[in-house]
């Protein structure tokens, strides 16, 4: 998100890039109805093709339309493909486009494959660096920092730095009494507030885990931080905060800190590479702890619960296919199991499966699992990775393809130059069908987009200029000259009136009045925008947000508080109100 941000802000300064490009790629532009005939309604869905005839309106793409609907098998071979954004476009489209033009006919034709697309964009523009997760460096983020600057650590789910936090404290030889941790929640503040005063003068480190969860003792620490000054405190002093992303969280302490993040990797080669470079793995002699006879039987089931672990947190990003609740399985949980094994095997001369395999399904990982059928499908993960066949067999299959297998044994770099050369992750692995992905990736662009959206939208989508004036102009005339008129309650009433045998009578009025409610809301906000929009009035602060979720094809906050719960962007949300306002009207109802 960050590296395409940067990637974009830089090709527009140099005028590579137009704002109205990347927000199409963003948004897929801004329609309410399109008129035209889907050419190719058994592929091609209704929603691709109402961005299609939009972005035909671009000047860049003059004539796409056309040449789109006289040439769309070749276009369909495009839209079969495992890879839109490498192949040849039909001609002159190919030569004629920029690397950004092409990316917008991809998430018009295939918007699953759009953050492939990014990735391969960024690594064209910038490099393959500002694709590439970077390593979780605590001594550069150390170095940073300052006695009266806090380091703050925004944590994500299935992350925990606290072992990284001790292991680095250890190094700096600030373990022991020169560190103090404390888990934040109620009664704890004053606790806290005596450690940094009593760390702030023999110059240990203190830190403070799970800051959201103290949101009264927040200003307490707003307060005591900026009071901080060099000259009063130990220059050793470090005041290290984690905290999940919250609005109570204080401005002031965020913005004088050093931030960092740990987000756990994505995809199942990098969460096992991470896995071997993380303690206790990446340890010699913890890799190397056991008896040579039993070396291969350890690296083989270490590598087997590396796997594991991958599998269980990426079926999170698979929705209630994968798992019907999101659990934060984390680093502790793959940290204690690692452990466990090694000890096992080291005290046993038998491997003692069934004793692994309860410890790691039904304690480490299955004591955050609460749903049976969850528990069920755990366990059966378990039993595949912690088989016999997995120590007895060469390179033993881990799916039926055996495009994923236990590597052959070797050392610790062995294995490390193995991962690297694990394939990308396919549905197979996760004992599911091929087409599962496509609504994974759906769900991880629409995030992509609305987070880029969140953080340049301001200054992307709406402000000032004739054209975004002209365009929300166009928007607001468009949906008020679709609005119809309110209902007539009275008439209504009449019509259908309270009685014994006719119970969805009242249902039906209260609908009605409900429908009123939002369709005011609607109506009153376009008209003073258009009279924002003209000068007449002040553009307010509600207006302003209204303006940029126009603009940028999203329902209005303003509007959603009186609505029915809707998921549609704005064209879409805007074609079903006038739909389920018909189904209400009198005229209709028989």
């Amino acid at each position: 998100l960050f590296s395409f941000t940067l990637c974009t802000n830089i090709l527009k300064s140099k005028n590579e890039l137009t704002n109205e490009e990347l927000m199409f790629f963003l948004t897929g532009g801004v329609g309410l109805e399109n008129t035209k005939k889907n050419p190719s309604s058994g592929w091609l869905s209704e929603k691709s093709w109402d961005e299609i005839c939009r972005m035909s309106d671009m000047s860049i793409f003059d004539g796409f339309l056309k040449s789109f609907i006289a040439d769309c098998e070749s276009w369909k071979a495009v839209y079969d493909s495992a890879a839109p954004f490498n192949v040849e476009y039909p001609a002159p489209w190919n030569e004629k486009l920029t690397p950004m033009q092409k990316m917008i006919i991809v998430r018009c034709l295939r918007p699953d494959k759009a953050l492939p697309a990014m990735s391969k964009f960024i690594s064209e523009k910038l490099g393959n660096i500002f694709v590439s997760p970077p390593p979780f460096d605590l001594h550069g983020s150390y170095n940073d920092s300052t006695c009266d600057s806090p380091i703050v650590f925004v944590l994500s789910p299935g992350a925990d730095p606290m072992a990284a936090l001790l292991k680095f404290a250890s190094q700096m030889s600030m373990d022991g009494d020169k560190f103090g941790a404390i888990s934040l929640g109620q009664g704890q503040g004053p606790i806290a507030m005596r450690m940094i005063m009593a760390a702030m003068e023999n110059g240990s480190w203190v830190c403070l885990q799970n800051c959201h969860l103290a949101v009264s003792w927040m200003p307490a620490m707003e307060r005591l931080c900026e009071e901080m000054k060099p000259e009063n405190i130990h220059p050793d002093f470090r005041l290290w905060l984690t905290s999940y992303p919250s609005d109570k969280f204080p401005v002031s302490v965020l913005q004088n800190s050093v931030k960092m993040t740990n987000e756990p990797p994505t995809g199942l080669k990098n969460n096992i590479l991470a896995s071997y470079l993380a303690d206790p793995i990446s340890d010699p002699a913890f890799f190397s702890g056991v008896s040579e006879e039993k070396q291969s039987a350890f690296t083989r089931l270490l590598f087997s619960l590396c796997f594991f672990h991958a599998l269980v947190q990426e079926r999170r990003k698979f929705g209630p296919i994968g798992w019907n609740i999101a659990y934060g399985f984390n680093e502790s949980d793959m940290r204690i199991s690692v452990r466990q094994l090694q000890i096992f095997i080291n005290q046993y001369e038998e491997i003692p499966y069934e004793a692994v395999t309860y410890l790691t399904g039904e304690c480490n990982y299955g004591g955050r699992v609460t749903d049976d059928k969850d528990r069920r499908l755990l366990m059966a993960l378990v039993n595949i990775f912690y088989s016999k066949d997995i120590v007895e067999k060469s390179q033993h299959k881990l799916c039926p393809s055996g495009l994923f297998h236990i590597p052959a044994d070797g050392d610790y770099e062995h294995y490390l130059e193995y991962i690297r050369t694990i394939p990308e992750q396919v549905p197979e692995i996760f004992g599911m069908h091929e087409n599962v992905n496509i609504t994974k990736e759906l769900q991880e662009t629409k995030m992509v987009f609305d987070s880029i959206l969140l953080t340049t939208g301001a200054t992307a989508g709406g402000g000032g200029g004739g054209g975004s004036d002209e365009a929300l102009s166009d928007i607001v005339n468009d949906i008020l000259g679709k609005l119809p008129a309110d209902f007539d309650l009275d008439a209504s009433m009449k019509r259908y009136p309270v009685e014994y045998n006719e119970s969805m009578n009242t249902v039906l009025v209260q609908e009605m009045e409900r429908f009123n409610n939002l369709l005011r809301t609607i109506r009153i906000s376009l008209i003073n925008m258009k009279k924002a929009i003209a000068g007449f009035i002040v553009m307010n602060a509600e207006l302003e947000n209204i303006a940029r979720a126009l603009l940028i094809g999203k329902v209005p906050d303003a509007w959603m508080k009186r609505s029915y719960p809707s998921l549609k962007p704005l064209a879409g949300y805007i074609t079903d109100f006038l739909a389920r306002y018909e189904l209400k009207n009198l005229s209709n109802l028989e």
